[in-house]
């Protein structure tokens, strides 16, 4: 039995749900190191160092993401813009929206 199968079943007959999901983000992490590397490895050698700082910079992001608890856009609080908006100002937003 893997490493991953033996943590995951060990998981789910402990502390149910939080065990589960630690063992989920470390597997993910791993994951994502592991392929972030293999993309390391595709770029040319005078763009190495830049390209190193960005999948670096992308997994640390990916990390801070994984630490998170609970949904990242509460939904509920999301409202419609009102009725009487000037139309101008949607104009304007939906382009920067498009271009940026």
């Amino acid at each position: 039995m893997s490493r991953y199968v033996q943590d995951l079943s060990k998981a789910m007959s402990q502390d149910g749900a939080s065990q589960f999901q630690e063992v989920i983000r470390q597997e993910l992490e791993l994951s994502v190191k592991k392929e972030l590397e293999k993309i390391l490895t595709t770029a040319p050698s005078h763009e190495f160092e830049h390209t190193k700082k960005d999948l670096d910079g992308f997994r640390k992001l990916f990390h801070r993401f994984l630490q998170e608890k609970g949904p990242s856009v509460d939904w509920g609080k999301i409202q419609r813009p009102p009725e009487d908006l000037d139309p101008e100002i949607m104009t304007r937003a939906k382009g920067r929206c498009l271009t940026d």
